[in-house]
């Protein structure tokens, strides 16, 4: 689809050398988020969880992954599947539930089972469909130091651009808690907001900040680290999720985030502040948006 005037304007801006002046629309029009939908949510690598989730054969989860549902998945020897949760008879969600431990997978709506691999099981059909067609589609996934990645654009999983500097010691980590939050705000403000306070949800400044994508940060300070899943809903409704881990020397003084009531009661007001949107943040949302175009050359 062809670019909103909101997003293409800023092109014109970063060619030029004045203050970068975005578009209100770029945080509240749909067919911005139906753009972003398509250039950014469905190609961008991203961290979901920690392996720990899925700790042993026949476990699953449901999450949301930008636009779709996804079901992770264990089958027998720890191979992992990220499968669409979109049943191929009616369109139905597979699972309902947040996670469990099956053989089989049973989409409720009419009984149709499927493997943890995603293969259609029940009912049998015709051996003249093609089989590739009796399965659920299918997204490369990988465990790195600890954490799942997804890769919703289809890329091989060994070329998924997800390694960023994944700290070693993720590995050995457990999860102390899991959250779910939401916001009648943009994704990107929602985002913003997030990134900026890394004392939401440590005690103090992170010592690092990880980007996964545009879509997960990660948080670490010494044997401690946050996960921060941003699942973009509508174009003024955002829902995110935060994963707190620790080494198990940290985990029995991991005390929830001394920063929740702050962050909710920030993410209760207007949004409406842009001033942070300057030229390195409009570069770098450009460079998501325009798939390639060549990069526009302005002042820096």
């Amino acid at each position: 689809m062809d670019l909103p005037a909101s997003i293409s304007g800023l092109e014109a801006q970063l060619r030029g050398d004045g203050e970068i002046v975005p578009d209100p629309a770029l945080f509240s029009d749909p067919q911005v988020f139906a753009a972003e939908r398509e250039r950014i949510f469905q190609r961008s690598v991203m961290a979901l969880d920690h392996e720990t989730r899925l700790s042993e054969d026949g476990r699953w989860f449901r999450c949301d992954a930008a636009p779709r549902s996804i079901l992770v998945t264990r089958e027998a020897g720890g191979r992992l599947h990220a499968l669409r949760n979109v049943c191929i008879h009616a369109g139905y969600p597979v699972c309902e539930a947040e996670e469990g431990t099956a053989e089989r997978l049973m989409c409720p709506y009419h009984g149709w089972e499927y493997a943890l691999d995603g293969r259609l099981v029940e009912p049998e059909l015709s051996s003249r469909i093609d089989p590739s067609r009796l399965r659920l589609p299918s997204y490369p996934i990988r465990i790195l130091n600890g954490l799942i990645f997804l890769d919703p654009a289809g890329a091989p999983a060994d070329e998924a651009k997800s390694a960023g500097s994944v700290p070693p010691w993720l590995t050995n980590a457990r999860v102390a808690r899991r959250t779910r939050h939401k916001a009648n705000w943009n994704w990107k403000l929602v985002r913003h907001s997030l990134q900026s306070s890394p004392s939401f949800f440590l005690d103090g400044s992170a010592d690092h900040c990880h980007e996964f994508g545009p879509l997960s940060l990660l948080f670490e300070q010494s044997g401690r680290a946050v996960l921060i899943r941003i699942v973009p809903k509508f174009a003024e409704q955002t829902d995110f999720e935060v994963i707190e881990m620790a080494t198990d020397d940290n985990l029995c003084t991991a005390e929830p985030a001394t920063g929740t009531d702050a962050m909710e009661e920030r993410l209760q007001g207007s949004g409406n502040s842009v001033s942070w949107f300057d030229r390195d943040v409009a570069r770098w949302y450009w460079s998501l948006m325009s798939a390639g175009e060549k990069e526009p050359q302005g002042a820096d």
